[in-house]
């Protein structure tokens, strides 16, 4: 019951990253218990070679830790720890099928993932792709639509229920916020029981996007200065303003650029902070004026107090490294082209051009 992960076969940047994920699991042993680190590197590469093909029944809802354990039990792997660092570490946390599945005693972990990633799809199993920047209100009406659970019951479940994931300690309870895990619930393709408990649906939403950020990405934001909540607000706005991954790294420098320089422009100015209420409007989600104004960019300075839905991890990417440019504002023609400029003068004049491709 979780997301399908994409697999590549391996070449030499999959070894390099496959020696490293090792190196790094070696070195967090080693300081546990001294001169384990060869063993746990030939635990993780399956180095004794594979043996008997054993049958690993995932429930659902399981945990990487409880996955772990299944394995070990049937003699797959020898260590639930190393087995949930390596996890971690991958950012597989989140991607594990739930049924059963054919694994083979002593293989290496990279096979083992693979296996436990594929579908083990029955009559009464549903898969469900959620787009990038589909909001809350839209991933739960496609959830109940499926047939997996009440679009109600997962809006109140994934913004109320404590997994204590790690990210979630990060999250603050502002008041402003109309929905608290608003660009939380990481767009994917994904598993279910038709008439699945919302709660269990919404841990393997929030498990995974808990697995897609890194220590690296927590440190990249101290450095800039912003907060997890800040970093996906910011992620959600560049989704929702770009076409491609390319246009995502622009328009989050435009944003950038703002934020660091505020005698020149305060305000993000950005349509989608307002447009983005419709469909909570037609969901019935209900908000304050005052609620409505903290994602008002075109009034709220920086920003917004949340998020207006869920990026994907190539928006979130350009949020914490965005391109080098010098514009301050960006306009879209009918064609999905962009024009960029430094100055609002510029600006004006890049407007009127895009302007003769709009729809009337």
């Amino acid at each position: 019951m979780t997301s399908n992960l994409k697999t590549t076969s391996k070449g030499p940047k999959s070894r390099k990253k496959l020696l490293l994920i090792i190196a790094a699991v070696a070195a967090v042993l080693v300081l546990l218990a001294g001169g384990v680190g060869l063993w746990a590197a030939g635990e993780i590469g399956g180095w004794g070679g594979a043996g008997k093909q054993v049958t690993v029944t995932v429930a659902e809802g399981s945990s990487t830790g409880q996955i772990a354990q299944a394995l070990k039990e049937k003699g797959v792997i020898s260590s639930p720890t190393v087995f949930k660092i390596y996890s971690r570490l991958q950012g597989h946390d989140g991607s594990y099928q739930f049924g059963d599945h054919q694994v083979k005693k002593n293989a290496p972990y990279a096979d083992i993932v693979k296996v436990l990633q594929q579908t083990t799809q029955d009559a009464d199993t549903v898969s469900v792709t959620i787009p990038e920047g589909y909001n809350l209100a839209q991933i739960a009406r496609r959830l109940q639509k499926a047939g997996i659970c009440d679009e109600n019951a997962f809006i109140e479940a994934i913004n109320t229920a404590d997994f204590g994931l790690k990210f979630q300690q990060h999250v603050a309870d502002d008041p402003l916020k109309i929905l608290k895990m608003e660009g939380y619930a990481f767009p994917d393709t994904y598993q279910f029981k038709k008439d699945a408990d919302p709660t269990e649906v919404a841990r393997v939403f929030l498990t995974h996007f808990d697995s897609q950020i890194t220590d690296e990405m927590y440190a990249r934001m101290d450095e800039l200065g912003m907060s997890l909540d800040e970093t996906i607000a910011l992620a959600s706005m560049i989704q929702s303003e770009s076409f491609s991954n390319d246009d995502m790294l622009m328009v989050s420098s435009v944003f950038h650029n703002r934020l660091n320089n505020p005698d020149i422009l305060s305000q993000l100015q950005s349509d989608v902070t307002i447009l983005f209420l419709q469909f909570y409007d037609d969901f019935g989600i209900t908000y304050s004026e005052q609620q409505s104004e903290a994602y008002n960019t075109y009034s709220a300075v920086g920003i917004p107090v949340g998020a207006i839905c869920n990026p994907g991890q190539a928006a979130i990417h350009a949020a914490l490294y965005p391109a080098e440019s010098e514009y301050f504002y960006f306009v879209t023609d009918g064609n999905n082209n962009y024009y960029y400029a430094k100055t609002y003068e510029e600006h004006e004049k890049n407007v009127a051009e895009a302007s003769k491709t709009w729809k009337k």
